[in-house]
């Protein structure tokens, strides 16, 4: 371990987006959770590959421990460079040391941002323009007329029932040779269950059940409801196109993979996370 930290954490392997990675991240909170506060070194040494969208992920753990227990994490920049310069491009590593910021020449990344409850304009704006805007989607325009309303839905509803006092993470990658671009939303509120549970008077009972039903026609039609109209629309919306479509809330991890098993545990960390693999072609 480097001299200058009482701790390390190491991530090895892929973090390709789906139940694996989001696995392996939130490992990462349930690690730290309710240790002393100590300054951490997030090793990538081992480290193959990382969906840069899920930079939204790792930022808002890397939030939540900060402010809840008081560790701080530091990357080395010789495990950085060569390997993962997105880091930069997108955000997530600051600057360098000398104090200089590698610009994005390929625009393929949608930059890390962090948004609070409050912003709506700001995050229509990124949705429209940055996300929707991007490059990508030049074949598809029209996805951004059948989606954006649906996103805005999303963020309402994360204002009204998520009841979190942090940011909102976002974060997205296109990757040109695959014509795929990612996009990651997280939200460090409550989740799932305890709205819906409170809503529904009971009957919904897990995180699961809490899922299955904010994904619900009957149910999230309502615009009062947790998990609103928007998380219904993107479900059909991503079935229908061809798009994947991930929920991670309560320590549960939902896909809309066509596989034998939709549900995966995770650690539980707080909130919800959102992530959406378009398809370009």
């Amino acid at each position: 371990m480097d001299k200058f930290f009482s701790d390390s954490y190491s991530f090895s392997g892929q973090l390709v987006s789906g139940p694996s990675a989001f696995r392996k991240l939130y490992a990462l909170y349930g690690y730290f959770q309710g240790k002393n506060a100590t300054e951490i070194l997030l090793n990538v040494d081992e480290l193959e590959w990382m969906d840069a969208n899920l930079c939204a992920v790792l930022d808002s753990i890397i939030f939540v421990l900060n402010r809840d227990f008081g560790h701080q994490f530091f990357i080395d920049k010789k495990h950085v460079e060569g390997k993962f310069e997105i880091f930069e491009r997108n955000g997530f590593i600051k600057s360098s040391a000398d104090n200089r910021v590698l610009i994005d020449n390929r625009d393929t990344s949608i930059r890390l941002t962090r948004f609070n409850s409050e912003s709506d304009s700001d995050f229509f704006a990124y949705i429209g323009e940055d996300l929707f805007g991007h490059q990508a989607f030049g074949e598809i325009p029209e996805i951004k007329s059948k989606l954006l309303e649906h996103f805005l839905e999303v963020f309402a509803n994360i204002q009204t029932h998520a009841k979190s006092d942090g940011p909102i993470f976002a974060c997205g990658q296109y990757y040109p040779a695959i014509q795929v671009l990612k996009f990651t939303l997280v939200d460090i509120g409550i989740g799932f269950f305890g709205p819906i549970s409170e809503f529904t008077k009971g009957n919904v009972t897990s995180g699961k059940e809490a899922i299955i039903w904010a994904l619900g026609e009957k149910n999230s039609t309502k615009l009062d409801a947790p998990g609103g109209m928007g998380l219904t629309f993107l479900k059909t919306y991503c079935e229908e196109n061809n798009h994947g479509f991930q929920i991670v809330t309560d320590g549960i991890c939902w896909t809309n993979e066509k596989s034998l098993l939709n549900f995966w545990e995770v650690e539980k960390f707080p909130g919800t996370t959102i992530n959406l693999t378009f398809n370009c072609k």
